[in-house]
């Protein structure tokens, strides 16, 4: 106990007030997310006259967590399901000008996340770390998309570089603490890969004769609402079973 008050005073925490939230608060919160990201081909990729990158806007949920090392950071965990992709378009088109290639994902953060107070019931975070990425494509598999299923005008052959690959990321959010101290954020989170997803070509022209090459590397921008429950509030309501 004197090691505890001794590791607490070093961390400018005092033992009344961390006691006080440990009854009131788990140091491990499991919760769920939801929201929608944005993906798209590589900022630095070149397009000839008429061909444009655009969003592509999809979903994402899954479950995550919270390990609380102090009162203001914590490690972040959590599995998600990302449906990423891109879309290319062609602006001579007026109908069909574009293809939109989607996909799902399942990513595995792992990172942390700090804490600022704004009062008892608000504070901001920040949080970064890395994320394992995995594909339901096969790796190594080419695949084929037009515009439109007869007389196309343009189509992207894409070669897929990998199934899993890492990725980084870095958000802030902003939250609050209810009543019965679940907590709730509303955040946005931008994740980049550390590699490579698909190469692809796009061919159009007469008989597809033209071609210019793209990257695709899987990163996407992340708007999104979380919610974690405080696990303590489960042990008390098991009680009455006893």
């Amino acid at each position: 106990m004197r090691n505890l008050v001794f590791v607490l005073i070093l961390l400018g925490i005092p033992e009344s007030v961390l006691s006080q939230k440990e009854e009131k608060e788990s140091r491990i919160v499991l919760g769920f997310n939801a929201g929608a990201n944005f993906s798209r081909i590589l900022y630095s990729d070149t397009f000839p006259d008429n061909f444009s990158k655009r969003n592509r806007v999809g979903p994402i949920a899954g479950i995550n967590g919270q390990f609380d090392l102090s009162s203001n950071a914590g490690i972040a965990f959590g599995l998600n399901m990302v449906n990423k992709g891109y879309r290319v378009f062609n602006d001579t088109l007026q109908s069909e000008p574009d293809i939109v290639r989607k996909f799902w994902s399942m990513n595995i953060p792992l990172g942390l996340h700090f804490r600022q107070q704004f009062n008892a019931q608000n504070y901001i975070t920040e949080k970064f770390g890395l994320i394992g990425n995995f594909n339901f494509k096969k790796g190594g598999d080419s695949a084929v998309f037009f515009n439109r299923e007869q007389n196309p005008n343009f189509k992207i052959t894409e070669f897929s570089e990998k199934t899993f690959y890492p990725m980084f990321y870095l958000g802030f959010a902003m939250g609050g603490v209810t009543e019965n101290n679940d907590r709730y954020e509303f955040g946005v989170t931008y994740a980049q890969s550390l590699g490579k997803d698909a190469d692809l070509t796009v061919s159009h022209g007469s008989n597809f004769t033209k071609n210019f090459p793209l990257n695709y590397r899987g990163g996407f921008l992340q708007i999104g609402f979380s919610y974690y429950f405080n696990l303590n509030n489960f042990k008390k309501t098991s009680g009455y079973f006893y």
